[in-house]
C-alpha cells in the first residue's frame, strides 16, 4: 500500500493542544480554584477558632488544678482598688505582673509553662520579642487569631504584659456592678470559691480579648487594648469568623460566642443578664453583704 503524501503515516503522527484548548483548560482549573478558595480559607479560620477554644480550655485546667488544693480561684491580676501596674507602676505584690497570685504567674506552671515574670525577668527592651506576644513566645498566652499592626502602640509599651486572653474582672464581686467595684469586691484570699460558685457551666473564667488598638478599635478605650490581664463583657472579641470568640467557664468548658450577642443591650459596665453567660456570680444581689 502507497501512503500519500496528504496523510501522514500514523506513527509519525502528533496532536497539539491548540490555543483555545488551553486556554479552556486554564479558565477551568482558574474556576476550579476559586470555588475551593473559599472553603480552604474558612476551613483554616475554623482550625484557628478551635485551637483558641484549646488554648482557653488549658488555662481552665489549670485553674481547676489550682483549685484543687485550695478551692479558690486566683487574682485577676488587679489589687484591691481593681488596678494593674500599667496604670499604677507598681513592679511588686496586688496588681503587679510579680503578683505570685495573680492568674498569669498562679497557672503557668500547672500546664507546664513559664510565669509572665519569669519572662519579664531581666529583660529592660524588645518586649514583643521577650515575653509572650501574639505570633512569638508563649503561644498559649494568646489567641491564634490576635493581631497587631506595625505602627501599634502599646500603653508603657507592653512592659507589664499583653493580654489576647483575660480574666472575668466580675468574678470577684459581692453583688450587683451598680453598687461600684470599690468595697464591693472579694479580696484576696478571700476570692470566690469555686465551690461555691452557683452556676460555674455559665460562669465566665477567662475570655477571648480585643488585642490591637487599631485593627479591633470597636471598644469603648481601644487605645487600652492588650495591656489588661482582667476585663468585662465590653472588651469581648469578635475577630474570629461569626464575629465573636471564645470563653472558657468555671467547669473548664469552651465555647464559641458572637460579640453581639454578649454586647446587646448593655450599657456601660453592667452585663446583659444572659442565662448561659454569667460575668457577676452576684448579679443578682441588690445590696453588699
Amino acid at each position: 500500500m502507497v501512503w500519500s503524501h496528504r496523510f501522514p503515516h500514523p506513527k509519525n503522527s502528533r496532536h497539539a493542544f491548540t490555543l483555545i484548548e488551553l486556554l479552556v483548560v486554564i479558565a477551568i482549573i482558574a474556576i476550579l480554584a476559586s470555588m475551593m478558595l473559599p472553603a480552604l480559607n474558612a476551613a483554616k479560620q475554623k482550625a484557628v477558632t478551635t485551637k483558641c477554644a484549646a488554648h482557653l480550655r488549658q488555662w481552665g485546667l489549670a485553674a481547676q488544678l489550682y483549685a484543687a488544693d485550695r478551692d479558690e480561684i486566683p487574682r485577676d491580676g488587679t489589687d484591691n482598688g481593681g488596678q494593674y501596674g500599667v496604670d499604677t507602676g507598681r513592679q511588686e505584690g496586688p496588681g503587679s505582673p510579680a503578683d505570685p497570685f495573680a492568674w498569669f504567674n498562679a497557672l503557668p506552671p500547672l500546664v507546664a509553662e513559664r510565669t509572665l515574670a519569669q519572662y519579664r525577668d531581666g529583660v529592660r527592651f524588645d518586649f514583643k520579642e521577650s515575653i509572650p506576644f501574639p505570633g512569638g513566645r508563649g503561644p498559649i498566652w494568646h489567641c491564634p487569631a490576635a493581631r497587631a499592626r506595625q505602627d501599634d502602640r502599646f500603653l508603657k509599651g507592653g512592659s507589664f504584659g499583653f493580654f489576647s486572653y483575660t480574666m472575668n474582672l466580675d468574678l470577684k464581686l459581692k453583688s450587683t456592678i451598680r453598687n461600684n467595684v470599690q468595697g464591693n469586691s472579694f479580696n484576696y484570699p478571700e476570692m470566690p470559691k469555686i465551690s461555691r460558685i452557683r452556676k460555674p457551666a455559665a460562669t465566665v473564667l477567662l475570655l477571648d480579648t480585643a488585642f490591637s488598638p487599631t485593627i479591633e478599635s470597636y471598644t469603648s478605650s481601644p487605645d487600652r487594648n492588650g495591656i489588661f490581664p482582667a476585663s468585662r463583657h465590653g472588651r469581648f472579641t469578635s475577630r474570629h469568623p461569626g464575629l465573636g470568640g471564645n470563653i472558657v467557664f468555671m467547669d473548664g468548658h469552651a465555647q464559641f460566642y458572637k460579640r453581639q450577642y454578649i454586647v446587646e443591650g448593655t450599657t456601660g459596665r453592667e452585663e446583659n443578664y444572659r442565662p448561659d453567660v454569667i460575668w457577676n456570680p452576684n448579679r443578682d444581689i441588690t445590696r453588699v453583704p
